[in-house]
């Protein structure tokens, strides 16, 4: 995955708890700025674990992109498979 896509979705999920903890926190009573504090915790620990983990387990392989492909145009095998019948 691409590290942009990987900051990206981790600041989905960061913007998605601040608004969950921030909301939630005022509606069950808190004052605003308690509110808005809690979301902000909580937005830099939820979207660093996403960062995080998905740097851990989404990142490509520097060697998957590179493969070792035949070019040689006199390879034997070439349409080896194209003469059976089925």
């Amino acid at each position: 995955m691409n590290p942009i896509n990987i900051q990206k979705m981790a600041i989905a999920f960061g913007l998605l708890a601040f608004g969950f903890l921030a909301i939630g926190s005022v509606l069950m009573g808190s004052r605003v700025i308690t509110g808005v504090i809690r979301g902000g915790l909580g937005a830099v620990i939820f979207g660093g674990l996403v960062w995080g983990f998905a740097n851990l387990f989404l990142q490509e392989d520097e060697d998957a992109s590179i493969q070792d492909v035949n070019t040689d145009d006199n390879d034997p095998d070439k349409g080896n498979q194209l003469d059976q019948t089925a």
